[in-house]
């Protein structure tokens, strides 16, 4: 009995030692978090540059296709390593998009979609990606999509989730928003980051308040870099629902049903649009689905990947 008191006294020690180690210092155990997820994927943190511009990306993975993950606005190339987890067989390149991660950031620098669609492509030149499979979530689905449009022949299948560029028929809480004014992508506060959480997610995962802290601080100090990015690709717009014609590829759609981002209208306008599509709806799930459900999304993507081949 009195060892299992031990056991237990010595068990709770360690846990408030270790609550109180990430109190203390919470940015350092949010990046070793970071860190050991994107170990556990097998991914690990790259460089490069060219045309005064550095891109950090994740890598991974030695299948004999290649999968390029995009992210959306206000994130970075962390999105994905939970679903990268879930496909294994696979080799992955996810940026950091120029002005967002650890990316270069320049105020002297316009990133509307069509300008980072040239920029990742001079990013896969410089890496030697010739041929590949392309994804993008939300404002990277838009970039993904334009890009398969534009380089066709790079690119053997488009995955889009919940993407923009798509005159949705009904209207999101997000367009609602804008056209009263106000961006609720754009954080000014803590209080304000849970929000966005909760307009992200359908079902909100759980995150320690120290990392939820972190994460919040960060969208707080990006928030008038982001604003800038948010009216460049306003002042200089590029729609995915333009270029339909130029999408020749296998194309997958996958959405959320309760996305309050973009609503899930779009998909009917995806599906008439484009010609060689497979759709996957998403019960009770919201604008990213690749971290929300991330193995159901694994699944829709190997599939289609499988049926390409």
């Amino acid at each position: 009995m009195k060892i299992f008191k031990r056991t237990v006294i010595v068990l709770a020690v360690l846990v408030l030692t270790g609550f109180a180690v990430t109190a203390l210092f919470p940015e350092k155990i949010f990046n070793i978090s970071a860190k050991m997820q994107r170990s556990s994927a097998g991914l690990k943190v790259k460089e490069i540059k060219f045309d005064d511009q550095k891109i950090v990306y994740l890598e991974g993975g030695t299948g004999e296709e290649t999968l390029v993950l995009i992210h959306g606005f206000g994130a970075n190339k962390d999105s994905w390593p939970l679903l990268v987890k879930h496909l294994p067989g696979y080799h992955f390149i996810i940026p950091d998009l120029p002005g967002f991660g650890e990316s270069t950031k320049s105020d002297a620098v316009k990133y509307d979609v069509g300008s980072q669609v040239s920029r990742i492509d001079k990013f896969f030149s410089s890496i030697g990606l010739k041929r590949f499979f392309i994804a993008g979530n939300s404002m990277g689905g838009n970039i993904a999509g334009i890009y398969a449009s534009r380089y066709p022949e790079k690119v053997r299948g488009l995955i889009l989730l919940n993407n923009s560029g798509v005159n949705a028929p009904v209207k999101s809480t997000l367009v609602k928003s804008l056209d009263n004014g106000v961006n609720p992508l754009l954080v000014n506060s803590r209080d304000d980051y849970k929000r966005l959480m909760q307009f992200i997610f359908a079902k909100e995962p759980f995150i320690p308040y120290p990392f939820l802290a972190v994460l919040a601080d960060t969208a707080v100090k990006n928030r008038k870099f982001n604003d800038k990015i948010f009216h460049d690709m306003v002042s200089s717009p590029a729609m995915l629902e333009d270029r339909f014609s130029s999408i020749t590829m296998p194309v997958l759609i996958i959405w959320g049903d309760k996305d309050q981002v973009l609503d899930v209208s779009s998909v009917s306008v995806l599906e008439k649009g484009i010609k060689n599509h497979t759709t996957r709806i998403l019960k009770d799930c919201g604008h990213v689905p690749m971290m929300e459900r991330p193995g159901e999304t694994a699944g829709f993507i190997k599939s289609f990947i499988e049926s390409v081949k």
